[in-house]
């Protein structure tokens, strides 16, 4: 067993950005909770157990600070269905019944079309990217980094994280807008921050998973300290672009309120998530505080 010295990635954001947390958080994650536990043939034993320390519904209020409760509680039960597919990959088509109800409630019948259409294809792309992940693990292959991150993207399911801003909010930012370059270039510095923060996390915990320390490890021949160096740095610089890019972001006359409260969506769920990293025991346990603090993980 080793050990690394990750980084404080909470520190890299706190001078751009504020946190902010939802105030139905507590009885949205026992309502959630209750959901998942009654639902037949969802979660396991070992995944019901783990339930109450993965913390979704706090991960769902700091992304989410100003929603109501019925979305917060769509969202984290969202959250809690795509972590079971992410730990069972086998369940990604078996387990519609657990999804269905969540879209059928709460997304389909608030949303417009063309939402809908991404959000869809948003979620077969995260199935398509665990399917690949999958392959290439069974296979012993290990993508070089620039494939690997645009997996990354799609496996995470970070791309429909962000889909559920403009449901969160309520917003509405027509498709001529939602693809203006300058918030193609925010959407993808904050899915790129959020996933490669999660596999520096994850790492500890399963070191030789697909993960951007591994694919380090195996391009660029570097040891896990180095390569969680590097991918610490480019978190921090990808903070550093979002904040840049936000600067050039131009003004949209009447749907500008939308847009202003869809990019303030952005920067919730960056700096929700990096949070989220240590209040969660998905990646450190009962040791998130000392980590937090000193930064060095224990590799399993």
């Amino acid at each position: 067993m080793g050990s690394i010295r990750i980084p404080n990635f909470p520190s890299f954001c706190n001078s751009y950005f504020t946190l902010r947390s939802n105030p139905h958080c507590h009885a949205v994650s026992l309502a959630a909770e209750k959901w998942a536990l009654s639902t037949p043939l969802f979660l396991d034993a070992e995944e019901e157990a783990r339930l109450p320390g993965a913390r979704l519904g706090l991960l769902a209020a700091l992304c989410f600070p100003t929603c109501d409760a019925s979305q917060l509680l769509a969202i984290t039960k969202f959250l809690i269905v795509i972590v079971h597919w992410v730990d069972r990959p086998r369940s990604l088509y078996a387990d519609e019944e657990a999804f269905d109800p969540i879209w059928a409630k709460y997304f389909r019948p608030t949303m417009r079309r063309e939402w809908q259409k991404r959000f869809q294809r948003h979620l077969a792309a995260f199935r398509l990217g665990q399917a690949l992940t999958a392959q290439d693990a069974a296979r012993g292959i290990v993508p070089d980094l620039e494939s690997y991150i645009g997996i990354r993207r799609d496996a995470c399911g970070v791309k429909m994280l962000l889909d559920l801003i403009l449901y969160a909010g309520g917003l509405s930012v027509p498709p001529h807008v939602y693809d203006h370059p300058v918030l193609q270039r925010l959407r993808q510095d904050a899915a790129d921050i959020i996933a490669w923060s999660t596999d520096v996390a994850s790492y500890a915990r399963r070191p030789h998973s697909s993960n951007i320390i591994a694919v380090l490890i195996n391009e660029r021949r570097y040891t896990a300290q180095a390569a969680a160096v590097f991918a610490g740095n480019l978190v921090k610089d990808t903070i550093a672009n979002f904040v840049t890019n936000e600067t050039s972001l131009p003004q949209f006359s009447e749907r500008d309120a939308d847009v202003q409260a869809y990019v303030q969506g952005l920067r919730d769920c960056i700096v929700g998530s990096l949070h989220w990293l240590y209040e969660t025991d998905r990646y450190f346990g009962d040791t998130a505080e000392d980590v937090r603090s000193s930064g060095w993980v224990f590799l399993s």
